[in-house]
């Protein structure tokens, strides 16, 4: 009767494990793009109205963050970098934990597109906290164009295009992915 507790015990635990695993079919999926592309649009013009104001106490209400229902958090900051234009920065996390490099790649590849950046010069990070980050530079010429160019509301078949190319392009990305040592507040 024990052995047969401790085996219940044991398969009880590894379903448990394995429900707590993040899944990435949702992640994906064109559905998961659209949202992304709606929630994008909105933050972005949120952030853009906050330049030179520093960090929102809580960017979910100021309207520049948001959780997609693959669960991944997306913060969209914008901040001055002097002469040269606006430093903007996108950080993805999955609010169950860390994620997986393929899944941060493939997002950050698709927000490029999105954003109408593919082939500006950017980096992407992943903190020491397994939060990934997606910097890029708008020149101060091209700042004006760039805030006015609205993120796009894709349709099922802009979706399935965008996840293809995403899908191509995150190897780039992911070759080149950088590490910040980010320090938390105690």
């Amino acid at each position: 009767m024990l052995k047969w507790l401790l085996v219940g015990l044991v398969v009880f635990l590894i379903y448990r494990l394995v429900l707590k695993r993040p899944r990435y079919d949702r992640l994906f999926s064109p559905d998961h793009l659209m949202e992304l592309s709606r929630g994008l649009g909105r933050a972005k013009e949120a952030a853009l109205g906050r330049v030179g104001k520093g960090p929102p106490a809580d960017p979910f209400a100021e309207g520049n963050a948001f959780v997609t229902s693959a669960d991944i958090a997306v913060v969209y900051t914008v901040a001055k970098a002097g002469e040269d234009g606006h430093e903007h920065h996108v950080s993805l996390s999955h609010r169950g934990g860390p994620f997986a490099r393929a899944a941060a790649g493939f997002l950050a590849a698709a927000i490029r597109r999105l954003l109408g950046v593919a082939e500006a010069p950017g980096v992407l990070a992943v903190s020491s906290s397994g939060v990934y980050h997606l910097i890029f530079q708008v020149p101060a010429a091209e700042e004006a164009r760039f805030a006015a160019r609205s993120v796009p509301e894709l349709d099922e078949e802009a979706a399935r295009a965008l996840l293809g190319a995403a899908m191509d392009e995150r190897g780039d990305l992911l070759a080149r992915l950088g590490k910040l040592d980010v320090k938390l507040p105690k």
